[in-house]
């Protein structure tokens, strides 16, 4: 069994040969602390990542520098964005201020040659050999970038209609960008909004149920009806709104962060004959700062409790940000392999 279809059957919450290994960003000074200059695409293949993943959306558009010394830059949407210690370009200025800016603006071609270069490069490597996947925005990020996120939430309120029209651009805008990724041969979409915070989403259920969900959905539609599978990544306590997030479709769910009060283990007893569980060792304390041995004895613990049966694959509780040990991540894909041979793990 290779790394494809190991990813497919456990998105399909059946039983592979073992537990598959996916991460959502791999920071490089992370991969540079094990192997200096090592690519993410050799990284993978050397570490026997299952799934393998296209940067963060923001990352297929042009950039316009603003400020060198600063690391400050315009990009493709209009967003200003600042570069921090971090994989991910910070974003601190909003391009729509009025109802009139948006109804002059137009978002970026969703199907310039540009956002499909990275897929391309991993296509060409590992195209029916693993999962290859895009990762790509649903239907919250891009309203956040264009008015900001303090006055999209007030909008809920005082704008709704103007939401709805965020939403309605921000949807009509991937749509075309999965289509033509699938073309190319995308196996994977992992719609990459963060809906929650340590203690709960950022916005009422009612509110994701009525704003959010239909255009999630509908995107989630466009890909598994052209064939490919596709994961929601949230970071935060999304208990409240997780049944509405599964029955927008998704084949899986990530990362289910114990630190924000998500377990997994609860999640797979509850949704498990629904969705594939992915996740869920802690990015915090355990992979930044214990021993590579706290490391195998968490992935073991969490392997034997989470896999039998089916529908898991193993990752971080978040990414493998840059204050994460080398070592402790390398720790935790040996533990990985090491235990999540299904011969020894059972049916459930």
């Amino acid at each position: 069994m290779n790394s494809l279809e190991r990813a497919k059957i456990a998105l399909e919450r059946k039983i592979p040969d073992r537990v598959p290994v996916f991460e959502l960003i791999i920071d490089q000074r992370v991969i540079n602390g094990l192997h200096q200059g090592m690519s993410y695409a050799d990284f993978a293949d050397s570490y026997g990542l299952d799934i393998v993943l296209t940067g963060t959306p923001s990352s297929n558009y042009r950039q316009e520098m603003i400020d060198e010394s600063s690391g400050t830059f315009r990009d493709e949407w209009g967003v200003i964005r600042r570069f921090t210690d971090q994989t991910v370009p910070f974003p601190i200025g909003a391009p729509i201020k009025s109802e009139m800016e948006l109804n002059n603006y137009s978002p970026p071609d969703p199907t310039d040659p540009l956002r499909f270069t990275q897929l391309e490069e991993l296509l060409a490597r590992f195209k029916g050999k693993k999962m290859v996947g895009m990762h790509v925005h649903d239907t919250f990020s891009y309203p956040t970038y264009l008015v900001g996120m303090d006055n999209l939430l007030m909008y809920l309120i005082e704008k709704p209609e103007l939401v709805n029209r965020l939403i309605e651009l921000s949807v009509e805008h991937t749509k075309p960008l999965i289509r033509k990724a699938v073309q190319l041969g995308a196996d994977l979409f992992v719609f990459g909004d963060d809906y929650g915070g340590n203690t709960g989403p950022m916005m009422s259920p009612t509110h994701f149920e009525r704003f959010f969900l239909p255009g999630m959905k509908e995107l989630v539609d466009t890909a598994k009806n052209m064939g490919a599978y596709t994961i929601k990544h949230t970071d935060g306590n999304i208990n409240s709104i997780l049944d509405m997030i599964i029955s927008a479709g998704f084949n899986g769910v990530h990362p289910l962060d114990p630190e924000a009060g998500m377990d997994i283990n609860e999640v797979k007893k509850k949704y498990g004959s629904r969705v594939c569980v992915i996740g869920n060792i802690d990015t915090g304390k355990l992979l930044s700062e214990s021993t590579p041995e706290d490391v195998n004895d968490a992935v073991q613990k969490t392997i034997i409790e989470v896999a039998p049966g089916g529908g898991y694959i193993i990752s971080s509780a978040n990414s493998i940000h840059s204050h994460v040990k080398p070592h402790n991540y390398a720790a935790m894909l040996n533990a990985a392999r090491k235990y999540g041979d299904y011969t020894h793990l059972g049916t459930g």
